[in-house]
């Protein structure tokens, strides 16, 4: 555990970049760091599952509840390869001494940090600790609270979702059109089957309406989500967004001409990306 602690140099100091826009952190730079993992590169945090973990040194629940935060750490973060991290944020009176002797007692090793938060919007509950908040890859809220095992399942199904496209038929129950869930994935052509189910949506059996409304709908999220990463993925990894939009031009080839103007200059970028991480893993 010791060697990996100094191994490990991880994620971002300042920021991470969301699909609408900067999400800017503080205190997470060498002053704020008390102990565990250093994180070193603002490019690490991108891209990354984050949970923060808001516990004090004088707080027994926050106390009993390291073990865990370091369980997720080590099944779910970087020692297992994945892409996610647990950020220790120390909100009580800072005594680093006392600090790292908690933590090493209960075997953390991932980082934590005096304060450690996102610069706006940081969920806060009433104040009481332990609590914990969890950001998916593009940086946006997607769990608050004090339950670490929902932190978890959040944790596990973001991580899930994290640079995959969205599944088409989203929640929505399918009787009468199961038989199309194989041919509703992205990167396949569906103009076809959205027709019909316009058609259906608009038709006289209520129960086939109904069914063809939610599915449109499903397929209109999972539009939007789409476009959500393509933004982000431009930002972070070309060859991933280059990747999404030659399957938009597939699946919706009216939407990939929005990307039109700028897909020459996305695809040496991305060419540059492949490169650069060949040379990396020689």
């Amino acid at each position: 555990m010791k060697d990996m602690k100094k191994a490990i140099m991880i994620a971002a100091a300042a920021f991470a970049v969301c699909a609408h826009g900067v999400v800017e952190w503080r205190n997470v730079d060498e002053d704020a760091h008390i102990a565990g993992a250093v994180i070193s590169s603002p490019k690490k945090l991108l891209n990354r599952v984050v949970l923060v973990d808001i516990w004090g040194k004088d707080c027994p629940p926050c106390r009993a509840l390291l073990p865990s935060m370091q369980a997720m750490w080590e099944n779910f973060g970087l020692p297992a390869g994945k892409p996610f991290i647990v950020i220790g944020s120390h909100r009580q009176e800072r005594n680093d001494a006392a600090i790292r002797r908690i933590v090493e007692k209960a075997g953390v090793t991932y980082p934590v940090y005096q304060a450690a938060k996102i610069a706006e919007g940081e969920p806060s509950g009433d104040g009481r600790l332990p609590f914990m908040y969890v950001l998916d890859h593009r940086g946006k809220v997607i769990y608050r609270g004090r339950d670490a095992r929902q932190a978890q399942e959040t944790v596990i199904n973001a991580l899930a979702k994290a640079g995959k496209p969205p599944s088409l038929t989203g929640n929505a129950y399918l009787v009468k059109y199961r038989h199309l869930e194989e041919r509703l994935e992205f990167g396949k052509p569906i103009a076809d089957i959205v027709k019909r189910l316009k058609a259906d949506a608009a038709g006289k059996n209520a129960e086939a309406a109904a069914e063809a409304q939610r599915l449109l709908a499903s397929i209109e999220q999972a539009r939007r989500e789409v476009k959500e990463e393509i933004e982000f993925q431009k930002q972070v990894s070309p060859k991933d967004a280059v990747r999404l939009i030659k399957q938009m031009k597939v699946t919706w080839p009216e939407d990939a001409l929005e990307y039109k103007a700028g897909f020459g200059e996305l695809v040496r970028a991305a060419r540059a990306q492949v490169a650069e991480e060949r040379k990396r893993d020689k």
